[in-house]
């Protein structure tokens, strides 16, 4: 199977899955390899934060043009793996091939399977592009063809927790990211520029081991093929729920704008977390929380940025280096960003750098270390000890 991601969490997602039981897991461009049998397809898709979805393949053969490409996809026994009833969409990906155009080679592709139930019996699947029952994808690299059935349906990232709104980050970089920080739920976490919530969220879900894909549970595509078990699929549910841990430590969200918080709020009661997470109106630049801040922990958070705020960039990343500086001592902090010039604008230096992409933004995810004290006297402090 193949476990598609981000760009930059190939060996994040990598490490889950061996975590969960892979076997002969690979990374690869965008994603991971891997073996595994049906019952691991359906724990990948209920447990997987850093993939985007699980491609199952079903047929691997060489095609020298469209025609012979047509013709291979036609005989594969399309009626064994869905019924006629079920909507289906049909993706592909070209590289290095004749067939350069990927809509053509779709379109070719979905004739080829409405054309094989219609020699059966006269009918034949609908067309959804939007929110198919079953999604197929096509992978073409020189002359090989390579066929999978998408086993997560919508995009895994799409928790269900969440309202549709064009949030800044979404959940799998956020849990890609928080496994970068080796959050493990051992602390408190805090996000002081908090949105809509997705890093508290996931943080949230980790601490207390709660698989991703459980408010989820009727949305993916395995549920639309002839050989789902249903029996089987269940007992991996019920048996995911039984893994839930406590958490000891705070979570706690900060934001300057109401209604932000009010939507973060709805998130929150949605992913079940409205106890677990609080939320509290702050302004970073002038960060003065009702209560205090719980020690030591870790902070992430993510910036806003674009064309309306360029001019404001420099103010605002000054004050969140004094306010890191003053108010967060102890904490090792986190930051992405795309913004050069605003990072220049912290005045602390990174211990870590790691380049990522949000969208289709470049950025770079910071660490920052906040000792007690100057960085000098904590070197000094260490050296004592020893």
């Amino acid at each position: 199977m193949t476990a598609k991601t981000l760009f930059g969490l190939e060996e994040v997602l990598a490490k889950e899955l061996k975590q969960l039981g892979a076997m002969d897991v690979e990374v690869i461009t965008r994603g991971v390899t891997f073996k595994g049998d049906m019952g691991f397809m359906y724990k990948a898709n209920l447990w997987l934060r850093t993939a985007v979805r699980i491609l199952v393949p079903i047929a691997q053969f060489k095609a020298r043009d469209a025609d012979n490409m047509y013709r291979k996809l036609k005989d594969i026994a399309w009626e064994e793996l869905f019924d006629c009833d079920k909507t289906i969409a049909v993706s592909a990906s070209t590289f290095k091939t004749i067939h350069d155009n990927s809509l053509f080679v779709a379109q070719k592709a979905k004739d080829a399977i409405v054309d094989r139930f219609r020699d059966i019996d006269g009918n034949r699947p609908s067309v959804d592009t939007r929110n198919p029952d079953v999604r197929i994808d096509l992978y073409l690299y020189q002359e090989n063809v390579v066929v999978s059935l998408d086993s997560s349906g919508q995009s895994l990232h799409k928790r269900g927790y969440r309202e549709a709104d064009a949030a800044p980050i979404n959940e799998v970089l956020a849990a890609g990211i928080l496994k970068m920080m080796d959050w493990t739920g051992l602390g408190n976490l805090i996000d002081p520029m908090c949105g809509s919530g997705t890093f508290l969220i996931e943080g949230a879900l980790m601490a207390h081991n709660i698989p991703p894909g459980v408010f989820r549970k009727d949305n993916f595509s395995f549920l639309n093929w002839k050989n789902f078990d249903s029996d089987l699929y269940e007992l991996l549910f019920e048996k995911a729920l039984e893994k839930e841990k406590n958490f000891h430590y705070k979570i706690l969200g900060f934001d300057n704008d109401s209604r932000v918080l009010l939507k973060a709020g709805k998130n929150l009661r949605s992913a079940l977390m409205e106890d677990q997470i609080k939320l509290e109106k702050a302004d970073i630049t002038n960060f003065n929380p009702v209560k205090e801040i719980p020690r030591p922990g870790m902070l992430i958070m993510n910036p806003p940025y674009g064309i309306k705020l360029e001019a404001d960039i420099p103010v605002l990343y000054e004050g969140i280096g004094r306010t890191l500086k003053h108010q967060f001592a102890g904490y090792q902090a986190w930051m992405i960003s795309p913004s050069i010039e605003g990072i220049k604008k912290i005045g602390l230096r990174p211990s870590k750098k790691i380049k990522l992409v949000n969208g289709s933004i470049e950025c770079w995810l910071l660490r920052y270390d906040l000792y007690e004290g100057s960085k000098k006297a904590k070197k000094q402090g260490n050296r004592e000890k020893q």
